[in-house]
């Protein structure tokens, strides 16, 4: 048996009253018997039976809701309708049938249990209430309306009164939204939760249920596949996979797709769509992925160091082999942490990353952490708690990753948010799922996470105490030392230390550090000259291409002298290699588009058509001005 099935059995020997909660609509497998068991119903009978109880009364299993109860008899396992004659007080006959035939409202049927049947020790009797948080939801007020607190009343009377040979189960979606009255101080009452089938409980069932149809080595890969899901979910894969198998051979990738499907209403797979090369290129280039890093360092600069490292990442979650050293391949696909200076490139990196992957910017998914400074900001990225303005959105995280689940998910400026809020990526990172406020499980098994970080630069922690980041940061760029490689490897090991000491020393998650592994990527400043001048390059080239776009109309061209590049890099050297590529783009948007911003109004005012804009620098002046020349 599974855990909680053995915790279900033992306490049910042990205590008259038990709320159980948690994955309640599920099927469930008994190991001993090797017997599929159809719903709770059927659990409690064979609980019930195990412990030489003879009948069981249902509260709100019968349509409509919270209508008369019905009466089981586990021997005979027959189900009958509430019979008043044996159950009630009434001696009119005609009544009685006509009690029969209307409802008999929930308070009436819990005060007779509570004075009557709840007492009796003849007849050893399971009473179970289904829905107990629907039918008395907590409100977290001590006022209830009346006829809620009628039934809270009620209960509490069952509880108070139950003798020790009887046994009343409440049924709920939600334990959050039980009654404190049915457990607080009270003896006689535990709390049962059912999770989610684990991996030995799929595996299990999987093998004793579909050993005949598919090998132990497909099984097995299906069990590892479907954490997170429901044994009625492995049931409708199964089936799928069997219609699919009709035509073709069954495979690996077939179990992933149905998988895929499943969860993600798609069998296409963005991963398998990575190009790889032969061993022969493959060794020769130093990576198996075909032209990813020339890709990456075409538009990366100067953080050859952080591409080396992310591509790593990115083969080892094409191969599938993420998660395999800890046994939880249904981690993320990849999860990355970037530390360095501001502007040097770590979420151009990650949208970079995106479009590679998935050949589209719109998989990109970013969230500025320093909008989650406070405690209760987490309800914005799973929602908001039952009966809270908003609850009916969702959260913005589950939201999305629910939309798009291939995707990259990055969490910008991670050192801002409040330490309680990142107890949420335990599970994320673990287990590659989160459930949101509304219980519904969103998946992140195919995405990417990346945190980025200033860490490393600070002048004080989130406590607002002073640090020495900075000062010790400062202290290595100005080191006299004449080797640069030496400089870089310090600047890396000092973000990669001071990342280690904020989440083990300044908030008190090593845990979650644990999750980052060696996936701690440092990123270095931009003062290397030659790395300065191809960034400015690119990002001229990129400018030249977005204004020939917008103007393609009008047939505007844009175009850059040589000198453009030396004189930017000579007059913002120091500041690009402080504030990296905002930086240079802030000397760009200076220098040249104010002046281009001011001549596209004049040529525009004299419908001029295909003008040559010609950014050059003078000579004699040392500035950079205009020449506009019509074609």
């Amino acid at each position: 048996m599974a855990v909680w099935l053995e915790n279900f059995n033992r306490i049910f020997g042990q205590k008259e009253v038990l709320i159980i909660h948690g994955n309640i609509r599920d099927e469930f497998y008994i190991k001993k018997n090797g017997q599929k068991i159809n719903g709770l119903t059927d659990l409690i009978k064979f609980i019930a039976k195990k412990h030489h109880y003879h009948q069981i009364q249902f509260l709100g299993k019968s349509v409509p809701p919270w209508s008369n109860p019905e009466i089981i008899n586990i021997d005979e396992s027959v189900s009958n309708e509430f019979n008043n004659d044996s159950t009630d007080n009434y001696d009119n006959k005609d009544e009685k049938k006509q009690m029969q035939k209307r409802p008999i409202p929930p308070d009436r049927t819990l005060l007779k249990w509570a004075q009557e049947d709840i007492k009796d020790v003849a007849q050893n009797t399971v009473f179970v209430i289904f829905y107990i948080d629907k039918l008395t939801p907590y409100s977290g007020r001590s006022i209830y309306p009346q006829e809620i607190m009628n039934y809270i009343i009620a209960i509490q009377k069952l509880i108070g009164n139950i003798s020790a040979n009887n046994r009343l189960l409440m049924i709920a979606l939600q334990d959050s939204m039980v009654p404190v009255e049915y457990y607080i101080n009270s003896s006689k009452t535990a709390i049962i939760n059912i999770p989610m089938p684990d991996k030995d409980e799929r595996s299990l069932y999987l093998s004793n249920t579909y050993n005949r149809k598919f090998n132990k080595e497909y099984l097995e890969v299906l069990s590892n596949l479907s954490e997170g899901l429901y044994i009625r979910d492995l049931d409708n894969i199964v089936r799928n996979i069997i219609q699919k198998n009709e035509s073709k051979d069954l495979t690996i990738g077939l179990i992933k797709k149905s998988v895929n499907q499943y969860r993600f209403g798609t069998e296409e797979d963005p991963w398998e769509k990575l190009p790889i090369v032969s061993y022969e290129r493959a060794n020769e280039r130093k990576g198996l992925l075909d032209n990813a890093r020339d890709w990456f360092l075409n538009r990366i600069k100067g953080q050859d160091h952080a591409v080396d490292k992310l591509i790593n990442g990115i083969i080892k979650a094409r191969a599938g082999l993420t998660g395999i050293a800890s046994g939880q391949t249904s981690k993320p696909r990849g999860v990355f942490f970037f530390a360095g200076p501001t502007g040097v490139g770590k979420t151009f990196l990650a949208k970079q990353l995106t479009v590679f992957l998935f050949d589209t910017d719109k998989s990109f998914i970013r969230f500025d952490m320093s909008e989650f400074k406070e405690e209760h900001t987490v309800s914005k990225l799973i929602g908001a708690p039952p009966g809270y303005v908003g609850y009916e959105q969702g959260g913005m995280l589950t939201n999305a990753v629910r939309n798009r689940p291939f995707s990259i998910i990055l969490f910008d400026e991670m050192e801002k948010a409040h330490p309680k809020i990142m107890d949420i990526f335990l599970q994320i990172l673990d287990d590659g799922r989160l459930t949101d406020s509304r219980g519904q499980t969103v998946f992140f098994t195919e995405s990417v996470i990346i945190f980025t970080s200033n860490i490393g630069t600070r002048n004080s922690s989130n406590q607002g105490n002073p640090i020495d980041e900075k000062e010790r940061l400062t202290q290595i760029i100005k080191d006299n030392n004449p080797e640069q490689k030496e400089i870089i490897e310090k600047v890396k090991f000092h973000f990669v230390k001071s990342v280690e000491n904020f989440f083990m020393h300044e908030i008190s998650r090593p845990e979650l550090l644990n999750r980052f592994g060696s996936s701690i990527i440092a990123f270095n400043y931009i003062n290397d000259e030659s790395v300065q001048k191809e960034i400015f390059q690119s990002k001229l080239r990129d400018i030249q291409v977005a204004f020939r776009d917008k103007f393609s109309k009008e047939g505007h061209r844009l175009e850059f002298s040589d000198e453009v590049v030396r004189y930017l890099l000579k007059k913002y050297k120091s500041k690009i290699a402080d504030f990296g590529g905002r930086g240079l783009v802030n000397a760009i948007d200076d220098e040249i588009i104010s002046l281009l911003a001011e001549e596209i109004l004049y040529v525009e005012h004299d419908k001029r058509f295909n003008v040559t804009f010609s950014v050059v620098v003078e000579n004699d002046s040392n500035n950079v001005y205009l020449k506009c020349e019509t074609n």
